[in-house]
């Protein structure tokens, strides 16, 4: 199966990344080379001090593509033609502080006007509709 040569190529670190999740996935970095380390970390911006809270947020899976679908946008478009902006998406998501506010106004049916005065991600999200 071949790509478009217009799509964007995620990078190998960032798609071992985005699968890695808990307490194996911060052990399987801390494994790496440093250098390794850095480039992994770098290629999904996020930072040693980042790193562990974003690993940690399984809050992400579902709360994101809930917040997606409120603001209006495509999540299938965006993974597949901007993995980097998905990327700094999760990465913003998951260093929210406001998720049980969060997950209560999605469950609660919220407009996306109420779910943007909480959410980070929500200018970058109106931006893509």
């Amino acid at each position: 199966m071949t790509t478009p040569a217009h799509a964007p190529q995620e990078g190998l670190c960032a798609t071992l990344l985005r699968g890695w999740r808990g307490v194996r996935s911060l052990n399987a970095l801390q494994a790496l080379a440093p250098h390794d380390r850095d480039r992994v970390l770098a290629d999904a911006g996020l930072t040693d001090l980042t790193a562990p809270s974003v690993l940690r947020a399984g809050h992400v899976d579902t709360l994101l593509p809930a917040a997606i679908a409120l603001h209006g946008v495509d999540g299938a478009t965006v993974e597949r033609d901007r993995p980097d902006l998905m990327n700094d998406l999760q990465r913003v998501c998951a260093l929210c502080r406001s998720t049980r506010t969060c997950r209560r106004l999605l469950a609660e049916n919220c407009t996306r006007p109420e779910h943007a005065l909480l959410c980070p991600n929500a200018d970058t999200l109106d931006a893509l509709r």
